[in-house]
């Protein structure tokens, strides 16, 4: 069967750096990347956009998600390089200019607003020697925000479908009106943080033995409320029958909302996809029962290490091989103590699941997804 869409996800330690590509017959594919993982993470990325055709390197779209460190830290230096000056053809990126209200920056702030003057050239910015100006900068949305849209009701999603000529459908889940405006008022905050990472906090609890898997699911947690994770930028790209549902750091709470709206206007009841790379890195605070019902996949894809955070949250995949359509597929882009417990073949026989790691030999090149097509 012919494949539609491959996506591949890097090992970007605690972060996230994906490469999307959409196959098209008789043309070269289209191609978004997605993050690049912290600033570490740049010398992996630059191998791999080294491994492109050198007749063909274009890069259609460069979505940055959101202002977090571990998203953001190999964008930057991507974005300064030649690579990216001559290859890339939009950048999907919600800076200041677009939240409500944006402030002047306080005279605490050192350091400029790198991500921002890397893209739009922000004239007297201290801090962005040597970074290009003038960047494409979502030119698919006309130059406004990357966002769901208004939603009808207060307690209800939104989407925005973009018009992307010759290439795939997508449609915003996330981020909404509100989570935009909170981004706004900590926007010098997170910027700070984001280009000023702290030392990552050390080691987390080991991990313990999964026994009750229902239970795992059940367990009450409370919802991520971080501002940047809100703001993230969460797309349903579909191309020739196959679907990604890609959840950045979204709020579970705006996706989920989101999707209920999307699934009633095409007057169905949920919104299968072939492929849904979880949000937050399998955080039990953005993973809820109501998403994984909501958006039913057959593959479900995690990016973490977890090594700073513990990321992923077992509660989180207790929820997707409990709720989870038959026969779905984790994949992991490490295979190490706490993602190795979910290939138990007594957990695997009695959830009908599988798991996919890594190669052995190269571990370097992460995970790669094949989504077939259904139609031309």
């Amino acid at each position: 069967m012919a494949t539609a869409m491959r996506v591949q996800m890097l090992p970007a330690r605690l972060g996230d750096c994906l490469l999307v590509e959409c196959l098209r017959p008789r043309q070269r594919p289209w191609r978004m990347l997605v993050d690049g993982g912290p600033s570490d993470t740049w010398p992996l990325l630059r191998a791999r956009l080294e491994l492109l055709p050198s007749d063909d390197q274009t890069i259609d779209v460069a979505l940055v998600t959101h202002i977090d460190s571990d998203h953001i830290g190999g964008m930057i230096p991507f974005l300064a390089s030649a690579f990216a000056r001559e290859h890339v053809r939009d950048v999907w990126f919600n800076g200041r200019p677009h939240l409500p209200r944006p402030v002047d920056p306080p005279r605490s702030v050192a350091q400029g607003e790198t991500l921002t003057a890397s893209l739009g050239g922000v004239p007297g910015v201290s801090g962005v020697s040597g970074v290009p100006d003038g960047m494409p900068w979502n030119i698919a949305t006309a130059g406004a925000a990357v966002w769901a849209g208004e939603s009808i009701r207060a307690d209800a999603g939104g989407f925005q479908e973009l018009d992307i000529s010759d290439g795939p459908r997508i449609t915003v889940l996330s981020p909404d009106a509100r989570r935009l405006g909170a981004l706004a008022k900590t926007w010098w905050k997170a910027l700070d943080e984001a280009t000023h990472p702290r030392p990552d906090r050390g080691v987390p609890k080991p991990p313990q033995p999964l026994r009750d898997i229902e239970a795992l699911a059940a367990t009450k947690t409370t919802n991520d409320a971080a501002p940047p994770n809100g703001s993230s930028i969460a797309l349903l790209l579909e191309h020739r029958g196959a679907s990604l549902l890609l959840g950045a750091d979204a709020f579970g709470t705006v996706l989920a909302p989101s999707l209920a709206t999307l699934a009633a206007a095409r007057g169905v009841d949920t919104v299968p996809v072939d492929a849904f790379k979880l949000p937050h890195h399998g955080s039990q605070a953005n993973v809820t029962a109501e998403l994984i019902a909501l958006a039913p996949a057959r593959h479900y894809l995690v990016s973490s290490n977890g090594d700073t955070f513990g990321h992923p949250d077992d509660p989180a995949l207790a929820r997707v091989v409990v709720g989870a359509p038959a026969q779905p597929t984790l994949w992991f882009n490490y295979r190490n103590e706490r993602t190795s417990r979910w290939a138990q073949t007594a957990l695997r026989t009695a959830y009908g699941y599988a798991v996919r790691f890594p190669t052995a030999t190269r571990p370097e090149a992460g995970v790669a997804v094949s989504l077939p097509a259904r139609r031309v």
